[in-house]
């Protein structure tokens, strides 16, 4: 049997994070199934209600990512609800065993 990790560069989650609380599901897990299949340097763009996007600030640096964007609602008279654009870029980890090999 063959396994293949499949990575992205890009992820939308566009009300993802709303639509699983709906459920009963965590945020936090959906948290560490993105960053386990986005590439180091690749990016997720989030939109969703502003205490999801405060749920997703407060785990950026545990998860090594940096938030390079965001707007809200009131950056946008024509738009009629409450969501928030954040996108967050994944930062490129490097180990002290790795930085040896480039040496």
């Amino acid at each position: 049997m063959v396994i293949v990790e499949v990575t992205y560069d890009l992820l939308h989650a566009w009300t993802a994070f709303s639509d699983i609380e709906k459920k009963g599901c965590s945020g936090e897990d959906l948290l560490l199934e993105i960053d386990h299949i986005l590439r180091p340097t690749g990016f997720v763009i989030i939109c969703d209600k502003q205490h999801v996007i405060d749920f997703v600030k407060k785990h950026l640096s545990a998860l090594h990512w940096e938030a390079v964007g965001s707007t809200d609602s009131s950056s946008d008279p024509e738009q009629d609800n409450d969501e928030i654009v954040l996108v967050v870029q994944k930062k490129l980890r490097l180990t002290s065993g790795s930085i040896r090999d480039t040496e």
